[in-house]
């Protein structure tokens, strides 16, 4: 957690997390290569899903040290950590304008004169793109069922014009000014680890409770019957398992054979998540 803190925002002593190595155009720790951030690249940028894989790992260990207690006094350090954790997800990084989690960074502030104003001479302002990014709080269970947020990043995963595809859930909206430019790696292109995700959190925390279960079992259904029928219609094309697939008609593209993550299509088809 020491080692990928980030700087507290401009009038903020919170502290969220940020991926080192950035450039222009890649976050390569990350893992979602190109997908669109803040630019120019800064040191006091926080990142929305880094945030979100250190509250999960934050769940999981609070999980695993109870279960260790076998009902002894409760660990009450780590529980705190992860309700300050789930609380700074949302102040930091939910923007209530655009309705989605977004990364975070800073700018000048607009007629700052250091030498007549006070404070400071940044800003925080939102980085928002439409995809893989802002879905993490979700992916990894960490949005309560009956909260409203769930059900803009739902709408956001249904939307044709956003997310949806026939074939899957698009890496990038067809709306951002960054959908399939450049690389096109994380910009648009269909990538089944990430749909995986989608169909497992769907599946453990919000199909069965809350107010938008019948939004979660249509999105399920449908997602789980297109990424089954779309995978298996390219491999019988072409006898290749792919790294991606076109978000456009849902051929493979990228590596192949690829039996990393896109065998976990046999997990889809036995609702093992």
């Amino acid at each position: 957690m020491r080692t990928q803190a980030g700087e507290p925002l401009p009038g903020s002593l919170e502290h969220g997390y940020r991926w080192r190595g950035r450039t222009m155009d890649h976050t390569l720790t990350s893992g979602i290569d190109d997908y669109p951030r803040a630019r120019p690249p800064s040191t006091r940028e926080l990142h929305v899903d880094l945030f979100s894989w250190v509250t999960y790992m934050l769940s999981v260990d609070t999980e695993l040290a109870a279960f260790a207690r076998n009902g002894l006094e409760p660990n009450q350090t780590r529980e705190q950590q992860l309700e300050l954790h789930l609380r700074l997800l949302d102040e930091l990084h939910w923007n209530s304008e655009r309705n989605m989690y977004c990364d975070v960074t800073v700018q000048p502030r607009d007629g700052y004169d250091e030498l007549e104003d006070e404070g400071e001479g940044e800003e925080s302002v939102f980085v928002c793109h439409k995809g893989y990014v802002g879905l993490f709080p979700m992916l990894l269970g960490l949005v309560p069922p009956e909260s409203p947020k769930l059900g803009h990043i739902l709408d956001m995963i249904e939307d044709p014009d956003e997310l949806w595809s026939e074939f899957g859930i698009r890496s990038l909206s067809t709306q951002d000014e960054f959908y399939g430019k450049g690389e096109d790696y994380w910009r648009g292109p269909i990538w089944i680890n990430i749909n995986y995700l989608v169909l497992s959190s769907l599946h453990k925390h919000y199909m069965s409770d809350g107010p938008h279960q019948e939004q979660a079992n249509r999105i399920y259904n449908r997602l789980r019957q297109n990424l089954v029928r779309n995978i298996l219609d390219q491999f019988r094309q072409t006898r290749f398992f792919w790294e991606q697939y076109n978000p456009h008609d849902g051929h493979g593209q990228g590596t192949h054979p690829f039996t990393g993550w896109t065998s976990l299509v046999v997990l889809i088809m036995a609702e093992k998540y």
